[in-house]
């Protein structure tokens, strides 16, 4: 799923680095909404900042790392690899403007779709479903309000959103392999430590 995530915010991009202009999706997004300068807006945009999603991922580690050592390192690495990557190479790469700025995808909406996804990891499984709805309707919210703001298009939020639960979860994923992997390797070796320990003789 984090790949076939991530792949529409990379399809879209070689799209919009030849096409950059607004698209149907745009076009039919932006008839229904209304430029609004609200601070409720204003405000709710705040998990741009590159600190807060840091902090954000480093709360989130430290919760579920002593329960799923993979968990809190996908946690603590996902969101600001997502912010990160999108900020100094996707953006870039395509080269889609809006008021003079790099567009594509919405940072702010990556941030905050990244650390939303990172909450939801974290949440034990009763809970989870709730968890999802409340950080979902928050993401819907952030990315609106990057499009009334007029901060960015539709289809920048859209690949935003995208590509910030994509990283995350692909940084999971192989988060479990690896740490799960290094954690089996220890396993054998301590086995084999006390393997060689019963079959040295007293005293040699």
């Amino acid at each position: 799923m984090g790949i076939l995530l991530t792949s529409v915010m990379v399809v879209g991009g070689l799209y919009l680095a030849v096409w950059p202009g607004p698209g149907p999706i745009d076009r039919v997004v932006l008839d229904m909404v209304h430029v609004h300068k609200s601070a409720a807006f204003i405000e709710v945009t705040r998990l741009r900042y590159p600190l807060v999603v840091v902090i954000g991922a480093v709360i989130l580690a430290a919760i579920t790392v002593r329960r799923d050592r993979a968990r809190g390192l996908a946690c603590l690495i996902g969101p600001p690899l997502a912010l990160v990557t999108c900020e100094l190479v996707a953006k870039p790469l395509v080269g889609r403007t809006l008021g003079g700025a790099l567009s594509y995808p919405s940072g702010t909406a990556v941030a905050a779709a990244a650390l939303a996804t990172a909450v939801v990891l974290v949440t034990p499984a009763r809970w989870r479903v709730v968890t999802g709805v409340v950080v979902g309707a928050y993401t819907l919210w952030v990315s609106l309000a990057v499009i009334v703001l007029q901060w960015h298009l539709p289809t920048d939020a859209l690949a935003g959103v995208s590509y910030g639960v994509g990283v995350v979860l692909m940084v999971d994923g192989l988060a479990w392999y690896g740490v799960g992997a290094v954690e089996r390797i220890l396993r054998e070796r301590r086995r084999s430590g006390s393997h060689v320990d019963r079959t040295v003789p007293p005293g040699a």
